[in-house]
């Protein structure tokens, strides 16, 4: 092999790291319990992200008002909040049991948590 494709390899490894043991914790809950969620992982030191997003599954919908507040109508979506994060492997139970207890509203679909492998992660 040659020195210049060493070098290569070496600037590669650099800039695309494999992150083996980390997990990607993704939860779509309701508006209102964002603020509670975001409070129990940063208690953990949990880093997160969140965006406002819309569902069209089994959560409830909003009812707004048409015309000049004589009929309704009830919005195709929900509007909920997605909080991601990654984490460790050894936290992940953690994350999830804080996102449960923060954001719980005593409904069936008060929201979903979906948890997935990293592969990769590249800075930019």
């Amino acid at each position: 092999m040659s020195s210049s494709s060493t070098l290569i390899e070496k600037e590669e490894n650099k800039t695309n790291k494999k992150f083996i043991g980390k997990k990607r914790v993704e939860a779509f809950i309701i508006a209102e319990k964002a603020d509670s969620v975001l409070s129990a992982l940063e208690s953990l030191n949990i880093p997160v992200t969140f965006y406002e997003s819309k569902g069209m599954g089994e959560g409830e919908k909003e009812i707004v008002r048409s015309g000049r507040g004589t009929g309704t109508i009830k919005m195709p979506y929900s509007t909920r909040r997605t909080v991601v994060t990654i984490v460790d492997e050894n936290k992940v139970e953690d994350a999830v049991a804080a996102i449960r207890e923060s954001a719980t509203t005593g409904k069936t679909n008060a929201g979903i948590i979906v948890i997935s492998p990293v592969e990769d992660i590249f800075s930019i």
